[in-house]
């Protein structure tokens, strides 16, 4: 694997890092235009982040529907656009505040030509707008994920379909056919266990599980191996979402959440 695909795993971390910035009880109105400012930004490059793996076979074909959608949605528009706008030397997008029980809600500027679609609270659009995101990167390492994951790369069923195995596999990472294992007693599925513990991996299934209620697609691990399988908590999968006191309190409102499903915050619709 040439490329590695971290810099857009950490493009979406910082997207989430500044909307957890934002969420913050009692936020002043100079912080949350600063990190919103910062999240415009950050949202923006990683699309431009995906598009640096263009060279990739299957990927024009994979990205095509999801940038038609970006360019119709109005979320993402409304964002582009603000984006845009604030780059360029536009104002600050922000016009205000309420305040209830210690809990600020800022609210975007009005302008005529966002219509019909307006957002009036800055933080849950954008949550909408982030959870959209996700969205699109989970679904390339599920199309694409053998050629940007390196745990999905490593997998003894990929290397068949390639015509190598395993000792191949160890020479490309180690530079040796790792004797000394089979030496210990290691068979070959131990083997590949063993190996993928010194690749890279995706560096936020924590931000797939706690928003989307999902993961990249895991390898399959040696039988014996599942005695001892790692918890979420454990693989550093449990998250409390942006905006939320706890995970009991997500919990809370993904129950409540007419689909179920990792729906965000509510947008009041103009």
């Amino acid at each position: 694997m040439d490329q590695t695909f971290d810099t857009v795993d950490e493009k979406i971390a910082e997207i989430e890092f500044f909307l957890r910035k934002m969420s913050e009880d009692s936020i002043k109105p100079f912080e949350l235009n600063c990190f919103l400012s910062a999240y415009l930004s950050a949202a923006r490059t990683a699309t431009l982040g995906l598009q640096q793996f263009k060279h990739l076979p299957g990927f024009d074909a994979w990205y095509k529907p999801h940038s038609d959608r970006l360019k119709q949605n109005a979320i993402a528009k409304f964002f582009l656009k603000t984006r845009n706008d604030h780059i360029h030397g536009g104002p600050y997008p922000v016009s205000g505040f309420s305040s209830y029980q210690g809990k600020r809600n800022y609210y975007f500027t009005r302008s005529d030509d966002t219509k019909p679609w307006k957002p009036k609270d800055v933080v849950s659009a954008c949550f909408d707008y982030f959870l959209l995101l996700l969205e699109i990167v989970y679904d390339c390492y599920v199309q694409l994920g053998i050629q940007i994951d390196p745990q999905q790369y490593y997998t003894k069923e990929h290397f068949a379909i390639m015509g190598w195995d395993i000792e191949q596999a160890e020479c490309e990472i180690h530079g040796w056919v790792c004797t000394s294992l089979i030496e210990e007693g290691f068979d070959e599925d131990d083997r590949w266990h063993e190996l993928r513990a010194h690749v890279g991996k995706c560096k936020i299934n924590h931000l797939f599980y706690s928003y989307l209620e999902k993961v990249t697609p895991q390898p399959t691990e040696p039988e014996h191996f599942q005695d001892f399988k790692y918890t979420p908590d454990e693989k550093g999968w449990i998250h409390t979402p942006a905006g939320f006191e706890s995970i009991e309190a997500d919990l809370s409102r993904k129950t409540q959440s007419p689909s179920g499903g990792a729906t965000a915050r509510p947008i009041i619709i103009e």
